[in-house]
């Protein structure tokens, strides 16, 4: 029956047993019990599928990361919007688009395994990709290597051909679609969705996808094919070598979209070390008409190869002089000599800055007082930010865990320290859009580890993410349901860090007194910092 109104849905508080009316909640928003006041999760559960984490939301719906109790594994869970799936029409088109999504097996595309309903929404058990995304990189990187993104490139053109001989096109190929498994591995997701979307905007008379890479057809309202992909693929990697999209208008309204997209394209326009290889793919790719793009992927993957291999191949030999301060050591002239054996791709770019700042003496002298139980240990990127945050010297501290981050593995406890000390320190050095950027990262992350042992610290980590990046002081008030013990204490430290470069002064103060109170806890080394921090921005308030 069409536009049914979802059953009472009831969970049990896992502390005294009581029933709880979850109807109206989304699902994993955090509730408390009306009996005991214990802090619990709302509609963990989707049939066989228990949720675990918040990975990520968008128009379509959100992600959590949740595990399978039938297989035993833990898959990506993106449940839809209940709107998408409220008459029987629209659960049958969601079912084609998922069976025939599943059809895909490719290495760069994400699998979808399964898919189903329950509390009223539908949703897809996909395979769960966890090193972040495009997106994520260009967050990051304001220009990602050229290899890179051509590695990227062939990678996603590969998987798009896949699905393109199964009948598939993609319809919203952007940054935000393509995930990395490791650092070598890129696949694109959320096929068939994009096409649900887009027939509901066109029932309201709307054009559905990103305005930077949406194919110009598409605004005319004429037919699709591959080509369409190609170009928003082009689009994408014009972005993340350039570090800004091919066109930008002020207004996203049809009528300036379609007056921009139909001038011609040039990488190298903002680009200009680009090789000519690299330029002239993307900008074939970007072709106003369908028929002067590549009429195959296989084409455009020969083409995409061969302009890898000759930047590859001129990053062999030896570059001129150019005029910027670098500190020669035997660290860089070890990465030059990989670089130019062609050991390894992503040192073209993603590590080619990292050692060009000396270390101060005054932060080595530090890291020995704070880390003296260290003695004859490698330098490490986590010790030494540290101690540049206890010696006040954020900048430095942000540059050298920005430098540790992009070796680190997201998805351990110790990439999350990195990546919530590299917040802390952006916020406290005054950047504070890089600083929400690199909250945003450590919230989409979710969950490092799902043992019982590690998950106290585990949701630390992401309580403090959201804490961080408030755009509104928060108030004790808000804060009233965490302990002011334990790993806990370690939120409203965040908190009043993010009210402080709010200049919400007063709220900041609150929070950091509050955090002062606790004894601490002996599971994280640097507390005595956050002290440290804490004491020194209540000094200048005073």
């Amino acid at each position: 029956m069409d536009d049914a109104s979802p059953a009472q849905a009831i969970d049990t508080c896992s502390a005294c047993g009581g029933a709880i009316d979850v109807t109206d909640e989304l699902p994993f928003a955090q509730i408390y019990c009306p009996h005991c006041g214990e802090g619990l999760r709302a509609r963990r559960f989707f049939n066989n599928f228990e949720l675990v984490a918040l990975i990520g939301q968008g128009g379509m719906g959100s992600v959590y990361k949740a595990y399978d109790h039938t297989l035993g594994r833990m898959v990506a869970l993106k449940v839809l919007r209940r709107e998408m799936s409220a008459t029987d029409e629209e659960r049958a088109k969601l079912e084609q688009e998922a069976r025939i999504t599943a059809s895909v097996n490719h290495p760069h595309v994400v699998r979808v395994y399964s898919f189903g309903e329950a509390h009223g929404q539908f949703y897809l058990a996909m395979e769960l990709v966890e090193k972040g995304s495009l997106d994520d990189l260009m967050g990051i990187q304001s220009h990602v290597p050229e290899a890179q993104v051509l590695e990227i490139g062939v990678q996603i053109a590969e998987g798009l051909e896949a699905a393109a001989e199964q009948g598939l096109i993609h319809r919203d190929v952007k940054p935000g679609n393509i995930l990395f498994s490791d650092a070598h591995t890129a696949k694109i997701v959320d096929f068939g969705l994009a096409r649900v979307l887009e027939e509901e905007a066109e029932a309201r008379g709307e054009i559905w996808g990103t305005p930077y890479y949406i194919a110009p057809e598409r605004l005319s309202c004429e037919s699709e094919d591959f080509r369409s992909d190609i170009y928003s693929l082009g689009g994408t990697l014009f972005h993340a070598i350039a570090g800004r999209p091919p066109f930008e208008a002020e207004s996203a309204s049809l009528v300036a979209l379609k007056q921009i997209k139909s001038q011609p394209v040039s990488l190298e326009a903002f680009a200009p070390d680009v090789a000519a290889e690299t330029a002239y793919v993307i900008n074939r790719m970007l072709e106003k008409n369908p028929e002067d793009r590549y009429p195959a992927y296989s084409e455009l993957i020969e083409h995409l190869e061969y302009a890898r291999s000759k930047v590859l191949e001129r990053a062999g030999r030896p570059a001129a002089k150019r005029e910027v301060v670098q500190i020669e050591t035997s660290r860089t002239k070890l990465y030059v000599a990989l670089i130019s054996a062609g050991v390894a791709v992503l040192l073209l770019g993603s590590f080619a800055w990292l050692f060009m700042f000396s270390e101060r003496e005054e932060i080595k002298a530090v890291r020995e007082l704070v880390f003296s139980g260290g003695a004859g240990k490698a330098p490490d990127s986590l010790d030494d930010g540290m101690a540049a945050i206890a010696a006040g010297r954020y900048g430095d501290a942000a540059k050298t865990l920005g430098e540790g981050v992009l070796g680190a593995d997201p998805a351990t406890e110790r990439g999350k320290w990195i990546q919530l000390n590299l917040a802390l320190s952006l916020m406290l050095d005054g950047q504070k859009q890089a600083a929400k950027d690199q909250w945003q990262l450590l919230a989409r992350g979710g969950l490092f580890s799902d043992q019982r042992e590690q998950l106290e610290l585990a949701n630390m980590f992401l309580d403090a993410a959201e804490f961080g990046q408030r755009k509104s002081p928060v108030s004790r008030g808000d804060l009233s349901g965490y302990p002011k013990e334990g790993l806990a204490a370690l939120v409203r430290f965040f908190a009043g860090v993010n009210n402080w470069s709010l200049g919400a002064r007063e709220e900041a103060c609150g929070c950091l007194e509050e955090f002062l109170k606790s004894p601490g806890d002996q599971r994280v080394a640097w507390w005595n910092i956050y002290r440290g921090v804490a004491t020194r921005l209540l000094a200048e308030q005073s």
